[in-house]
């Protein structure tokens, strides 16, 4: 009837469940990250519709997520409290496969909402999600599992990109998109019984449905007045809203404007995983030598010069170099967003892992609704690129400058290990 310790962790297990949860999500993950919007286009979806796909589920993430301390509670582990809000996320893989039995006028909104209702499960699981990573993992071990985890997720969405695509381009639409849909939730389900293994802190042989000790919660006011976490939101909202503000757009770019097939953006999926796998090499000894927020900046910078390449390039070859400078600087982004904010908050600080979501979920809202907005009032989308690739660069500079914005912030102690401090 006692806890599990930190000494009695199964670590190695862990991590190997960890790893192989993300690489058997990242191959579902190729079929919406990748083809889902392409899939809307070929529906007959508007610029402003394609938007939807990426906004609406963010506007239910930011309500889902702050539920996540009253979902916590309701289980004796973080374990048992993702299980179910992590099988109704990964329906987002099954349920497009229906649309195609719609008539042809509910289509695309079905489309939307098989995108917008797993978001209901995304934002509870993904806040626990992170609490439970941090509790079967050692602080000192994280910065090398993340890096882990994303070499594994571009290898799956790579080999998920690259197999999905040449399987659209051989097989009859649309069943080759339900095909697809259909194998994705197949191999999501596997990542599913991973995250069934993980052991953490605190794990009870008490009854799963008698609560957890919380803490007392603060409020959203309260942690907003913590000089440590006013940096992760700031670097957090700046970063991820500079990178979705031309996410919509890209496929009309890719499809519209030099007329991609599926078997192509199944090439260029690849590529761009392949740069942001290749990142991961280096990327811990930038952190080390820059800090966490640094090279945020940097990469959103690298990130509006891919807007930029795609946005002029002559032919549809030369895309490809745009989708290697985004898969490395979006790998970049994620991985020291996170580092950020693990390293300013403490381990089991649920409250603030929700509000971190929030905030990364609000900003992939505005962004994609802004970019097809522009679209749908007239703007080219070639403009609307070159807008994006000037907001990147911008918020490259304004994540740099950091609070200093606002006036230099007092230095408060970081929560892991080995990380130059950012501020």
């Amino acid at each position: 009837m006692t806890a599990i310790t930190p000494n009695q962790l199964p670590t190695k297990s862990n991590y190997h469940h960890l790893v192989m949860d993300i690489a058997w999500f990242g191959i579902a993950l190729a079929a919406t990250q990748r083809f889902l919007q392409f899939f809307a286009l070929k529906m007959g979806a508007t610029a402003l519709e394609v938007g939807w796909i990426t906004s609406f589920p963010a506007i239910i993430l930011i309500i889902a997520v702050s539920l996540s301390q009253w979902w916590r509670n309701r289980y004796g582990d973080s374990i048992g409290a993702v299980w179910l809000p992590s099988i109704m996320f990964r329906l987002v893989f099954l349920l497009p496969a229906f649309a195609p039995f719609f008539p042809e006028e509910w289509r695309v909104l079905w489309i939307i909402f098989a995108a917008t209702l797993p978001a209901v499960g995304q934002g509870v699981a993904s806040a626990v999600f992170a609490i439970m990573m941090r509790e079967a993992i050692p602080n000192e071990d994280l910065p090398p599992l993340l890096t882990h985890r994303h070499r594994a997720l571009n290898i799956a969405i790579t080999m998920g990109a690259i197999g999905f695509g040449l399987m659209l381009d051989r097989v009859v639409f649309p069943l080759n998109y339900q095909i697809m849909f259909v194998l994705a939730f197949l191999a999501s389900m596997v990542s599913q019984w991973h995250i069934g293994k993980i052991k953490v802190r605190g794990m009870m042989s008490y009854p799963a449905h008698e609560k957890a000790i919380s803490k007392p919660k603060r409020s959203f006011r309260q942690l907003m007045s913590e000089t440590n976490f006013q940096s992760v939101a700031w670097v957090t909202f700046v970063s991820y809203l500079a990178f979705h503000i031309v996410f919509s757009v890209i496929p009309l770019q890719l499809e519209q404007g030099f007329g991609a097939t599926e078997g192509f953006m199944g090439v260029y999926g690849a590529v761009e995983v392949a740069a942001a796998f290749g990142i991961t090499f280096v990327l811990n000894r930038f952190i080390r030598q820059f800090g966490n927020r640094n090279v945020v900046a940097g990469a959103l910078v690298v990130n509006g010069l891919a807007a930029f390449v795609i946005a002029v390039a002559p032919s549809l070859e030369w895309t490809l170099l745009s989708a290697a400078l985004t898969g490395a600087s979006w790998s970049a982004i994620g991985v020291c967003t996170f580092g950020f904010f693990a390293e300013r908050t403490p381990t089991d600080d649920m409250q603030a892992s929700i509000v971190f979501h929030q905030i990364a979920f609000s900003a992939i809202f505005v962004g994609p609704m802004l970019g097809s907005l522009l679209v749908s009032v007239g703007f080219s989308v070639v403009s609307v690129l070159l807008l994006g690739a000037g907001v990147r660069v911008f918020g490259g500079f304004l994540t740099h400058l950091g609070l200093q914005v606002f006036g230099k912030p007092r230095v408060e102690p970081v929560y892991s290990v080995g990380e130059t401090l950012g501020e």
